[in-house]
């Protein structure tokens, strides 16, 4: 493989990420690695024989940033895990999965914001409720005091 190859490759496979100034950064990072390399005196197939398949590595910048890459083998759906040391496990995904994904922390944020608007509901409930119980409970307390010491 060239060095243009990999370039190319690693773009290609990259480019699916939503940060494309990250991207760029990335793309031009391995770029001046290679450069640098080579002025070392090192063999472009060395070099591109330490780096690896650039798919592989877009596969685990992918997963260190949180982005999900998606593939299709035949009616199967797969994804590439950020658990897995080869980057490849196969699992069913949801249609929401593929078109709604959000960072670790913006699920978390929304995670949060629900709890407190499940409090805040149940609260509002309680409040509503609480003057019922209450008056009900006296209500209830009165009628059996009448029926047990007035109505023998």
């Amino acid at each position: 493989m060239t060095k243009q190859e990999f370039i190319t490759g690693l773009r290609r496979s990259l480019s699916g990420m939503q940060d494309y100034e990250y991207v760029n950064d990335t793309v031009s990072y391995y770029e001046n690695y290679i450069e640098a390399e080579l002025r070392t005196g090192k063999s472009e197939d060395e070099i591109m024989r330490t780096l690896g398949e650039p798919s592989l590595i877009a596969k685990s910048i992918k997963a260190s940033r949180g982005e999900v890459s998606y593939t299709s083998a035949g009616d199967k759906e797969t994804y590439y895990d950020s658990n897995e040391g080869s980057g490849h496990s196969d699992c069913k995904i949801s249609w929401l999965e593929k078109f709604f994904t959000m960072p670790g922390w913006l699920m978390k944020l929304a995670g949060i914001g629900v709890l407190i608007v499940f409090f805040v509901i149940v609260s509002i409930i309680i409040r509503w409720l609480l003057p019922v119980f209450v008056v009900g409970g006296i209500a209830y307390m009165l009628y059996k005091f009448i029926t047990q010491n007035f109505l023998k």
